[in-house]
């Protein structure tokens, strides 16, 4: 049992003013309406009045256990404070707390740090320590400044202390421009980055892209992971500042590692009855508010649940498990359970919004306990009025979750004074202790423990080892003897670590260069991965002095076939000292090569194009023959280098004669690459390409020709100024054309940016293929010039609402952020924030639906009565439609919308269209599938048609869901509840 509400509230009014403890005398309980793993305990260890507003949790090397609290979310009307909880008796379960520190801005994240703690607190990070031993803060210390604060979901965060000794925090999304104010002059701009800093020399870094989510996670090797929202797995395969600058691709190196997605999102097994998405009800039963990532390294939990990673998903009331292996120079995230969470609640104020491996090797989990966790700025306007977002504000919980087969362990204590202790904790089992062990010797800088962490490098322990040369790195030990040593029989893991620190002192680890070099040809792909980045980091003069043996690893690596795409981004870091002679060496190997080593040729050929020099791009193109199969996609990327050069050499004659020998065979798709070439350079079009665009609007037409062939045309064609042949690209937009052919015709009216395209569009909308029409929806909405001409199109329902996909973004397109008022006006005649509904009326007469008790028995009967010629529920029925098995995951709201009015969001998958063939027949039905040779439409009942396109007259979408409207005819209010009973979960019969 809590205490009273009065003692609650009377217990919060004393300990906000002041740092009065407040205790709780009974026992906190976890109830029933958790599902955990049956291998595990979960143990409620704090609750309100201890507890109130949790987002962080963190233990200190004494064990004792802090809580950050944050009451302003979402209002931003009260500021954080740290709390320190007391465990009296030593039973497990807190007792008293004192406030520590209060005042702390809007903080999120926070974490111990020389005998104090630092505090991210937008817009400052903060130390605080307590002088005299009190258990209160009396110093506060402003370090750092910049840190933009606005959507609290969105501020800096996940403080952690990295191996290699720096502090690792995620961006969140707000930006900001942080410096130290030591040097206020001296800001670094984050751009979407996360970061990491060194509070002892004062240094501050990108990281690499940010997910732009709340908490960062690292394993025991080093191994970065975030999280947000819809993508609740992603790895920093490798830090950003590798590339930084380079022509590569992809352009970061922020990767989601999930392999259970689903167009794009991951389905998770929430558990209860469903609320209703206040925002996207599409998202129901995903992710989409996945937070706390963190990597559990306690090595209490039996196997596999050891060094894996868990990501909390604070909207469904869920925490799940994945699980971790190799994925080539990355890893790869796999689901523990199918169909089922490692831990889920039917409390919908269970919010676990953070997690932490404790002293104990327990996984402590921080539950905000809020009515409502969305932020405002995503809750359409309406809904929000009723809604009380301070619901569940002074309340807040933590539970510790243990096996239940070891029971819970004594909290690990560690001394700060004792080098030789710390030293040994670097080989203990729990990630927790060694990662606190080496931070306290990176605190400490005991001279004396230099020689004892010395004996832990090439100890039977890896990870012993791996800490132990950050250690030394980080107190100036450690020499290219010591490291090179490591590179005689280690573990793949300690390997990468060591080429880590060559990479961050590549000058005062030069002497290391053959073993770096030897690395690129290892069997394990992160330690080729490192290898290259390592020797990417070397200076030129090291690079030049070894260039040919560089070259020629470089060479044997590529024809091994074993590249992937990130060590293709690593080996432009080696090639940036001279992309031209790499190029040269690659292409004069005359190996096979597979698609990533084309990928890397391409990379070097936007390498030298970027430089803008004229040496190296007239280099890369005495490199290129036309009768070599990959010119033309090397010429681009020489192209698309170029585009991004700062101020590319114009002119440059030379090249005219090398353009004009490769044009010579008259390739469209050649013409057309060294045209781009010749914009860059500001040269004149040659006689082939005069020649040829004439003749691109014939053969970009000719059904006869390949497609690969009438696509070069087309590209082509896109050179010349877009009035001139705009009136050949729609006609393309014809269902009966190939679909790559339309994808790049659309591609072209986006880039066209002509004010005709809207018309033109619009004109053709029933016409247009499911994939067409979902390009050309987002060409009319995304573009501001022609949102009137698609308001209008709503108006009159030549665009049905449903076709467009409007969720709460896409309508706040209109209704929010279109440039004209006019547009926004209209707009909201249309829809609101809440949603779009086209049959206000029916959903009124049927709303009482919702607070019946519905019979699931009766509810199959009509299921099949009424939904099983289109739709599938476990064994019965037929999948036409969306298969519904798994519809629990919504709520009766939402189920109710999508059954009485079908038309107001219709997937396009599941539009209806009508095929008219040259002989007269008809045929209507959902596009089951498509390409380029047939299209075969779904009936009601099943009922497959196969149509080749050659046979196709007209073929036209309804613009209307198979779905009819007007099922509520045959149903009184009691009856649509037993159907949504059913599809809530009732058993089949």
């Amino acid at each position: 049992m809590m205490r009273s509400v009065s003692i609650i509230s009377a217990c919060f009014a004393l300990l906000v003013l002041s740092s009065v403890q407040c205790q709780q005398n009974e026992e906190p309980k976890a109830d029933a309406t958790f599902q955990l793993h049956p291998e595990f305990e979960l143990k409620l260890v704090a609750a309100e009045p201890l507890v109130f507003d949790p987002v962080d949790f963190e233990f200190d090397e004494h064990g004792h256990a802090y809580v950050l609290e944050m009451p302003g979310y979402p209002m931003d009307d009260a500021e954080s404070r740290l709390v320190q909880l007391h465990d009296d008796d030593g039973d497990g379960l807190y007792d008293r707390r004192t406030v520590y520190a209060d005042g702390l801005h809007i903080a999120s994240s926070f974490m111990p740090y020389q005998r104090g703690f630092l505090v991210l607190a937008p817009p400052e990070l903060l130390w605080l320590g307590d002088s005299d031993g009190d258990g209160i803060a009396d110093v506060r210390k402003s370090l750092m400044g910049g840190f933009e604060r606005g959507n609290q979901q969105h501020n800096s965060n996940g403080l952690t202390f990295g191996l290699d000794n720096w502090i690792y925090a995620a961006n969140g999304g707000n930006d900001g421009k942080p410096f130290f104010l030591a040097n206020p002059t001296d800001s670094l701009d984050l751009r979407g980055q996360d970061f990491r800093f060194r509070i002892d020399s004062s240094r501050l870094e990108r990281v690499g892209e940010s997910s732009g989510g709340f908490g960062l996670a690292f394993d025991q090797w080093g191994n970065q992971f975030e999280t947000h929202n819809l993508e609740h797995i992603s790895q920093l395969v490798f830090p950003g500042k590798f590339i930084e600058d380079l022509a590569v691709e992809p352009r970061h190196t922020l990767l989601n590692i999930s392999d259970h997605e689903v167009n794009g999102l991951s389905r998770i097994y929430p558990i209860g009855e469903q609320e209703t998405r206040v925002n996207h009800p599409e998202q129901a039963g995903y992710f989409s508010g996945a937070c706390g990532i963190t990597y559990y390294g306690g090595n209490a939990f039996p196997e596999p649940f050891n060094n894996q990673i868990f990501v909390a998903d604070v909207v469904l009331n869920l925490i799940h498990l994945d699980l971790l292996s190799a994925d080539g120079s990355a890893l790869k995230a796999s689901r523990h359970e199918e169909k089922k969470e490692f831990l889920a609640s039917k409390d919908r104020s269970f919010r676990p919004v953070n997690m932490t491996t404790g002293p104990d090797g327990a996984l402590y989990v921080v539950d905000m306990h809020r009515g409502v966790i969305e932020h405002p700025e995503w809750i359409p306007d309406e809904l929000e009025a009723t809604m009380d977002l301070n619901a569940g504000k002074k309340q807040g919980r933590i539970y510790r979750i243990f096996p239940k087969a070891s029971g819970a362990s004594a909290m690990a204590i560690l001394d700060r004074s004792d080098p030789a202790a710390l030293a040994e904790a670097l080989s203990h089992p729990n990630q927790w202790v060694r990662n606190t062990a080496h931070r306290l010797l990176i605190e400490e800088a005991n001279p004396a423990s230099v020689e004892l962490v010395k004996a832990k490098v090439k100890a039977t322990d890896p990870l012993a080892t791996v800490h132990a040369l950050w250690i030394l790195d980080g107190l100036n030990a450690l020499n290219p003897g010591l490291l090179g040593r490591i590179f005689d029989d280690q573990e793949a893991p300690v390997l990468v670590n060591a080429l880590k620190i060559i990479a961050e002192k590549p000058s005062y680890y030069s002497e290391l260069l053959p073993q770096v070099l030897a690395g690129i040809q290892h069997p394990d792909a992160r330690v080729r991965l490192f290898a290259l980045l390592a020797l990417g980091s070397f200076p030129d003069e090291i690079s030049s002095s070894h260039w040919e043996k560089i070259t020629t690893n470089l060479v044997k690596l590529s024809a091994q076939n074993q590249l992937d795409t990130w060590q293709v981004m690593a080996m432009a870091t080696v090639a940036q000292h001279d992309p031209v002679s790499m190029l040269h060496a690659i292409i004069s190997s005359q190996v096979t090569h597979s698609d990533p080593e084309e990928a890397l040729l391409q990379t070097l050929c936007r390498m030298a194009g970027k430089s803008g020099e004229p040496y190296q791009v007239q280099a890369v193109l005495r490199n290129l023959t036309p009768t070599n199969h990959a010119v033309t996609l090397l010429m681009q990327a020489l192209a698309q280098g170029l585009e991004q050069a700062t101020s590319p050499q114009a002119g440059q004659p030379e090249v005219i004669a090398i353009l004009n020998q490769l044009e010579k065979g008259q390739d469209p798709a050649i013409v057309q690459a060294g045209m781009r070439i010749r914009k860059c350079l500001k040269l004149p079009t040659s006689p082939a390409y005069d020649k040829l665009l004439q003749e691109s609007i014939e053969k970009v037409a000719d059904q006869t020709l390949p497609l690969t062939e009438r696509l070069q045309w087309l590209q082509l064609l896109e050179t010349a100024p877009f009035a001139r042949h705009s009136a050949k690209l729609y006609p393309l937009l014809d269902p009966r054309e190939p679909l790559e052919l339309q994808k790049e015709v659309l591609g072209q009216l986006w880039r066209s940016n002509d004010p005709e395209v809207s018309k033109e569009l619009i004109a053709r909308w029933d016409r247009l293929s499911p994939q067409a029409k979902e390009a050309a929806g987002n060409i009319l909405l995304y573009k501001s010039m022609y949102q009137a001409d698609l308001v209008s199109a709503l108006e009159t329902k030549t665009i049905q609402m449903g076709e467009m996909n409007f969720d709460l973004e896409r309508r706040r397109t209109l209704l929010w952020w279109s440039d004209d008022p006019d547009v926004k006006k209209r707009a909201e005649a249309l829809f609101t924030d809440a949603g779009v509904v086209t049959r206000k009326q029916v959903m009124a007469q049927m709303q009482l639906a919702l607070s019946l008790t519905g019979n699931p028995v009766k509810g199959q009967q009509l299921f099949l009565n009424l939904c099983s010629q289109c739709h599938q529920y476990g064994n019965l029925g037929i999948a036409v439609g969306p298969v519904l098995t798994e519809i629990n995951r919504k709520s009766k709201e939402s189920l109710m919308h999508d059954i009485l009015d079908p038309n107001a969001a219709v997937n396009t998958q599941y539009l209806n269209h009508r095929i008219r063939t040259k002989d007269g027949s008809m045929y209507t039905g959902i596009v089951e599938q498509e390409d380029d040779r047939q299209v075969i439409l779904k009936n009601l009942g099943g009922l497959e048609q196969i149509v080749p396109k050659n046979e196709i007259d007209q073929f036209n979408s309804l613009g209307i869901s198979l779905m009819p409207e007007g099922l509520e005819a045959s149903m009184k209010p009691e009856d649509l509840a037993d159907l949504l009973a059913f599809l809530q979960g009732g058993e089949t019969h």
